[in-house]
Formats: structure tokens, sequence, C-alpha cells
């Protein structure tokens, strides 16, 4: 396996990731950083330090700099200095060293490198923000735990989310013994279907994790200074979560020839933020071009890695194997060659032909990139994905959304004091005031324009808003309210969730849509199913429910 820095099968190719102030325009060479601070441009890993050109992590350069090892050290070396992390604009000069002014950051460069200064000081005046994994304190000079899948089953060094196993092992999670080595399961009892946990090539995940930079991303748990573990807020926590669960499974088997199903974790959600665009690599294809396009060829490539690689997936044609794609619009984008296997997401669009909702015009996989250079034609007829649904409920599954505990923990359904449900209905979140007019496909702005316009507030009790029109703590709302709207935002939102962990009805509006386990629990025996058509009566719809039934 490889960590950062290298690549090829054998670990020989350097493979860097620097510094940058821009993406480029053409070629396809790593450009690194200009020579001076002032020039313009910007990415989220241009540095007014040192950079760790294996990660493009920015460090101090100064006594409390980034050092890295001799070019003697002994192989795997890491560094002679960690050295203290600058990131983003917030902890990067704002002139370069004639004084000119920066346009990407903004900090008095005294602060920095000043006598009393981040980079220079036991005891600094300004400090910089802890993001980088394994480190915390008012210095950053705290070792803690670095967040890697299973911990490398405590038979490995864990770096930034890549393990080192030691001798005789291998894996994600070091938990494989190496060729040469009799085949054991380990002795507890194997529990039917058997899972087969594919070891990919590291791009695939434990690079994502490596190049992740924010330890809060990519994630669902880490660890606080007193290596307790604590639960991350990002968005997209089940892909880790499960690639995690499934390695701790009593289901997993570590001999593909017993497997039932062969999972294959690939970490999109993870490379399309906050990896994509945080320097000028990795791409996958050619640069350039709507993110989305590259994860469709992230996995189209892994696909193509284990047809070739194992002998698992020409047996079945892949029927046999199971993909997570966890994003804003789940597998819309995902390329036809991997229809044939069981996906699980959180978006169960049905449609046939379907067009891009979201807002965020890099995810929008209606764009077809074309570039003179790279993509003359474009991309979306390379992974093939018109013509197929985004969601077949014969064989994939909507799985519901990561929820951190904490956020139930004032839940009536958790043992707090059950409150008094005294709103008829709640929405809090964006309502797409300064959004594209696709954005929930205009379902969230027609609610929050229908409730202002009608009093359905003062009326009915409909709270819709964004958290200045709806004042309180989130879930003592949730747990308020009788009735709990579920509507799309730039695709998949975990509002069923968030209504459901607080004993609140769903009341759901996204036509052609399934929710969560929808091919396994029947919805209308616990939730309100409203077609778009009817938004103009929401208040009549929810007042004729019969209390018997809530």
């Amino acid at each position: 396996m490889q960590r950062d820095g290298w690549g090829d099968e054998d670990c020989s190719a350097k493979d860097k990731r620097p510094c940058t102030n821009t993406w480029r325009k053409t070629g396809t060479e790593v450009s690194g950083a200009p020579e001076s601070l002032s020039y313009p441009g910007w990415t989220a890993s241009r540095c007014g330090g040192v950079c760790d050109v294996d990660l493009g992590a920015c460090y101090c350069n100064g006594t409390k700099g980034h050092i890295p090892a001799a070019s003697d050290s002994a192989p795997g070396s890491l560094f002679s200095q960690r050295g203290r992390p600058m990131i983003l604009g917030v902890c990067n000069p704002n002139k370069d060293d004639e004084g000119n002014p920066t346009d990407w950051a903004y900090v008095d460069p005294e602060l920095l490198y000043g006598s009393q200064g981040w980079c220079e000081a036991d005891e600094p005046k300004h400090h910089c923000p802890c993001v980088i994994d394994g480190v915390t304190g008012p210095t950053c000079e705290e070792l803690t735990e670095m967040f890697c899948p299973n911990q490398c089953s405590g038979r490995g060094t864990c770096w930034f989310g890549f393990c080192r196993c030691d001798h005789g092992w291998y894996g994600h999670d070091c938990a494989q013994l190496a060729s040469g080595h009799a085949v054991i399961e380990q002795t507890r009892l194997r529990m039917r279907p058997l899972i087969y946990i594919v070891d990919l090539p590291p791009i695939y995940n434990s690079r994502m994790l490596q190049y992740r930079i924010h330890k809060e991303t990519c994630s669902w748990r880490g660890f606080d200074s007193g290596n307790a573990s604590i639960i991350t807020e990002w968005t997209y926590q089940i892909e880790p979560a499960l690639h995690e669960m499934l390695l701790q499974s009593p289901h997993r088997t570590l001999d593909p020839e017993s497997a039932d199903f062969f999972y294959v974790p690939v970490y999109t959600s993870c490379f399309l933020h906050p990896v994509y665009g945080w320097a000028d690599t990795p791409w996958f294809h050619n640069p350039g071009g709507p993110r989305v396009m590259h994860a469709a060829t992230m996995l189209l490539e892994a696909k193509r890695w284990l047809e070739t690689e194992l002998p698992y997936w020409n047996r079945t044609g892949g029927r046999d194997h199971i993909w997570l794609i966890s994003h804003d619009e789940g597998s819309c984008w995902a390329p036809a060659e991997i229809r044939s296997s069981i996906i699980l997401s959180h978006w169960g669009r049905k449609a046939l032909e379907h067009q891009s909702y979201t807002a965020y015009p890099d995810d929008n996989y209606n764009d077809n990139g074309v570039h003179p250079e790279w993509r003359p034609h474009g991309w979306r007829h390379i992974v093939d994905i018109e013509g197929h649904p985004c969601y077949d409920p014969d064989k994939d599954l909507i799985i519901p959304a990561f929820v951190p505990p904490a956020r139930i923990v004032p839940s009536p359904l958790t043992g707090s004091p059950e409150r008094e449900r005294n709103m008829l209905l709640f929405f809090r979140g964006d309502v797409g005031l300064n959004r594209r007019p696709n954005y929930s496909r205009g379902i969230r702005q027609r609610l929050y324009a229908l409730s202002k316009e009608r009093g359905w507030r003062q009326k009915h009790r409909i709270w819709i808003g964004t958290k200045e029109d709806t004042l309180g703590a989130y879930p003592e709302l949730l747990s308020s309210s009788k009735f709990c709207l579920v509507v799309p935002g730039d695709g998949w939102s975990p509002r069923a969730e968030d209504a459901m962990l607080h004993g609140c009805v769903p009341v759901v509006i996204n036509d052609g849509v399934d929710q969560v386990f929808a091919t396994v629990l029947n919805w209308d025996n616990f939730a309100i199913q409203i077609p778009e058509s009817e938004l103009d009566f929401l208040p009549e719809i929810l007042l004729s429910v019969s209390p018997s039934r809530l």
C-alpha cells in the first residue's frame, strides 16, 4: 500500500501534490506556486510558508517551521520537524517580502514571522487553527491519534488515514496476512451473508484521507487532546463509517472465495469535497471540468481495476458487488458499467431520463465539460450516464444518513422530557433565498413564499424559514412539532432522519423519489406524502389528519 508522495505499483515513482495558486488551463504537468506571494490567484492549498508537497499542506517557514526528512533519511521517514500548520488565508501573510499586498490572505506578517509570531514564538500572540489531523492544543504541538480505518487493527502505524502495516500484514486496516502466510479467519463466528471488503489501490480511499487536510472531513470520528474518541460533523460521514463498520462486522470475510458479496470502498464524496480543488491534483481521466466528472471516472477506473486484477467481477458481471455513492444526487452520474451492481445511496430518484437539479455548478452532471484539448467531445459519453435511473428499487437501497448521537440527546425518544407539540409543522434550513431557481426543484422556495404570503405561521403555527426566522434550538423545535417537512436540497437531505429521531411525523414532498428503506418500509404507515402539485393545500391536508393517527 502506498502512502502520500509515491505512486506506481512498487512505490518507486514520485507522486507530488504541490501547493499552488491556480488550476491548470492546459497540459497535464503538475505546477507549483509562483515565487511571489503577491502574484494573483488562489487555491485552498496556496502557501506563504513551507509546502508539504506530498500532501499539499502548508506549514510555517521559521523556527517552528516544517523541515522535511533529509535526502539520506531511511525509507519511509516523514520529517525532521513537524512544524506548525498555516492553513488557508486565515493563517497566511497579507503581504509579500517586499510589502506588496496579497489578494488571498489576511494576516499581518508580523503576527506570523515576528518575534512573537505564530511561526517563531513558544507562546505566540497570534494563533492558527489546528485543523490537520494528529495535532491539537494552543500551538498545534500536542500530538493525538490520527484517524485510520479500524485504527490499523493494532497491526500498523496510522499516518493521515494510511495504515503502514507491520511486517506480515496488509490491507486498508492491516487485517490480512501477507502472501506466503496461511490464510486464517478471525476466531469469532462468521455470519451469512459473508462480505469481502475489496482492497483497492489507495488512490480510491486511503489517499483521499491523506489529501483531505482538514481532520473533520472525510471521517466520522477523531480524537481529542486526551485521545478520547469524538464524532465529527462532516455531511457525508456514512462513507468512512460504513466502510469501518463493515471492516468490524461479523459478516466480514477475509477469504474472497467464500464471499456472498464484495464491498467496493471508493471515497467519491471525500474526493468531491474537500480533496478536489484544494490543490491542482488529484484528478481522474483529465483535468478541469465539473467535479462529478472526476468522481464518475474514479468509479469507472475502480471497476476496470476489479475487472482486470481480480476474478470475482467477471463471474457475475458485478451483480454481487456493492458500491456506496453518498453525495447529493446519489448515483445519477455513476457510470453505466457499474449499474449491474447493488448501489447504496441517500437519493432514490427513479426517473429513467433525468437532469441534475443541483444549484452547485461543479456538481451539475448536465454539464458535458467540453475542453478543446482534454475533452473535445465532453465526458458524459465516456461513462455513459444516459438512460439509466439514479436508483433501481429492484436491486439498490436507499440508506439513512449518519446522524451523530449528540444531535438527538434532546429528543424525547432518547429519554429527554416529552415536549408539548404546539406547532403544526416545522422546517428550518436553506429556503433558496440566494440560490438558483432549480435548487430543491423550487419546493423550498415555493413553500417559504406561501407561508409568508398566506400567514401560515399566524393562522396554523406552520414554521418554515431560515435560522433567523425560526429562533430556538433545532432539536427542541423538532420535538415540539407534530409534523416535520422532508424536502430535497441540492439532492438528498437528512430531514426524514431528523423528524423520526425526534418523534415528528415526516411530511414528504419529493415527487418520484423514494425515501430511506422504501423497499422495506411502508412509508404510508408513518408519514404523510404530498404531491408537489398540492403545495398550496399543505395546511388543509395536515389539519385533516385525525389526532388518533398521530
